[in-house]
């Protein structure tokens, strides 16, 4: 009789036992995954959000260098023109060729890819019209600068609206890892929770078990 008492007693603490480490392996593992895809958006946040958000800027500020430039350059006499700004408009237009690459080649939305593709066509409507105009050996007429004018503003108008792509999902990414920190930390919490609980259990269990080695005439035997 005694060996079966035993038997039981193990058996619960067994038990128990088990369901201890079965929660915490678990939670574990899960506040692992959470940690994990954290860490992930924090990543995102950083390569895919706040250096293309740089790389627009970066693209906008040389947009308007060029910009800048080219008109100085057509406003002028053909006669008094700088001959070096050709080459420069040519490195100008190289640069915004390799930030619009940079920016390609991180994590864009579908809605971010549609609207990048539209730019690159309006820049390259841009540069075909600009090379014409350097080449012309005749003044700008009033049609021609309402054109830059025109393409300019679009080109403007289209990297705003990347922007406003950009920061919209870089404030959704934001909330999912503060979401996903949240949930990391309620687990964390769950966790405490139910050691604090099985541990409780097991200390119940010790203490209303009756010793399996222990005499019948000591009734009130009770393990510490």
């Amino acid at each position: 009789m005694n060996i079966l008492v035993g038997i039981h007693y193990r058996t619960r603490l067994f038990v128990l036992f088990l369901l201890v480490m079965l929660a915490v392996l678990g939670s574990s593992m899960l506040e692992r995954h959470l940690l994990h895809r954290l860490g992930t958006s924090v990543s995102s946040l950083y390569q895919d959000r706040l250096l293309p958000a740089m790389g627009l800027y970066e693209l906008n500020d040389l947009l308007y260098t060029r910009q800048s430039e080219l008109e100085n350059y057509l406003a002028t006499a053909p006669s008094a023109r700088l001959a070096a700004t050709p080459a420069r408009l040519l490195i100008y237009r190289q640069q915004l060729d390799a930030l619009v690459q940079q920016h390609r080649e991180t994590y864009l939305v579908a809605e971010e890819k549609q609207a990048l593709g539209a730019f690159q066509k309006q820049l390259d409507r841009f540069n075909a019209f600009e090379g014409q105009l350097v080449a012309a050996a005749g003044p700008l007429t009033a049609t021609q600068a309402t054109e830059v004018a025109r393409q300019f503003r679009q080109l403007h108008n289209s990297l705003g609206q990347l922007k406003r792509i950009q920061q919209r999902v870089g404030q959704q990414l934001l909330l999912r890892a503060r979401a996903t920190e949240g949930n990391a930390e309620l687990l964390s919490n769950i966790k405490i929770a139910l050691l604090l609980f099985f541990t409780l259990a097991i200390q119940h269990a010790l203490l209303t078990a009756r010793h399996p080695l222990a005499s019948k005439k000591l009734p009130d035997f009770r393990m510490n």
